[in-house]
């Protein structure tokens, strides 16, 4: 049986990383967060009580199962949508959109861009923690695992960061703060009344 609350097409999933990453995202980016990767879920699979996720890993865009991850490294977020659309449909479209780029590779290039302009910062003499904004952002036909998630809600019409933003870990948490994302996973007792 899932630990989880009813999860939906679409609900955005953090996994915590252990560890040197782990320490350096949580004390080198604002908001602060220990979560690492990213990814979204998809359809649930009543015959196994798992859901089918989309991500993107070392390979690439790629199709897995909620049940790959230990529940307590995981922390679920939900897009909170305007009363006007059709939220169930806008979410299935979500976790779709990333079946149009299911053969992009993993954006290592990012990466890579991602650790230099850190130490660019660091040679400018601008100490942590650093905001999401100051790091260089380009897109092109690659995604690391918080791109594919921004990339899907943006398909849509509801982005989870500006355009022009990096979407590193803390730049997608931002949602919370901003009121368009609903934290739903781990809850408290008093959370399960807003689920």
């Amino acid at each position: 049986m899932q630990p989880y609350p009813h999860l939906k097409c679409g609900d955005i999933v953090g996994v915590k990383k252990r560890g040197i990453i782990g320490r350096l995202m949580k004390r080198a980016i604002y908001p602060p967060t220990e979560l690492f990767h990213f990814f979204l879920i998809g359809d649930w699979l009543p015959w196994d009580d798992d859901y089918v996720i989309l991500e993107s890993i070392g390979k690439g865009i790629a199709v897995g199962r909620l049940s790959f991850y230990d529940p307590a490294d995981l922390t679920i977020f939900r897009r909170l949508l305007p009363g006007e659309v059709a939220p169930h449909l806008i979410r299935r479209q979500a976790a779709a959109e990333l079946t149009r780029v299911g053969r992009a590779r993993y954006d290592w290039l990012l990466v890579i861009q991602t650790a230099l302009a850190a130490l660019g910062l660091l040679l400018r003499g601008k100490r942590p923690p650093w905001a999401p904004e100051q790091f260089p952002y380009g897109r092109n036909k690659a995604y690391i695992c918080t791109e594919a998630v921004v990339a899907a809600w943006r398909a849509v019409g509801f982005p989870l960061v500006p355009d022009n933003v990096m979407p590193l870990p803390a730049a997608i948490k931002r949602g919370l703060f901003f009121g368009i994302l609903q934290h739903i996973y781990p809850v408290s007792a008093g959370d399960m009344e807003a689920i």
